[in-house]
């Protein structure tokens, strides 16, 4: 787990947001002592990343859809 002082996320956020993008716990130290904790959010996978999906992403994009087209039947 990282830790980080209260003036380390005022001024050097950038830095404390890798850890989180790392998927770090980060500790945050105000005079020495805890005072709380940065968890990072857990990441949901995304359809071509637009949005998240509630659908499940298929392993092969290609691959053939098992549907019968009513343009087909004609």
């Amino acid at each position: 787990m990282k830790t980080a002082t209260v003036r380390d996320l005022r001024n050097e956020f950038s830095k404390v947001s890798k850890w989180l993008d790392a998927g770090e716990t980060v500790q945050i130290l105000k005079r020495g002592k805890p005072y709380g904790r940065l968890i990072p959010e857990p990441q949901q996978k995304t359809f071509l990343g637009a949005c998240p999906s509630p659908f499940p992403i298929p392993a092969d994009i290609d691959d053939p859809v098992n549907v019968e087209w009513e343009a087909a039947k004609k």
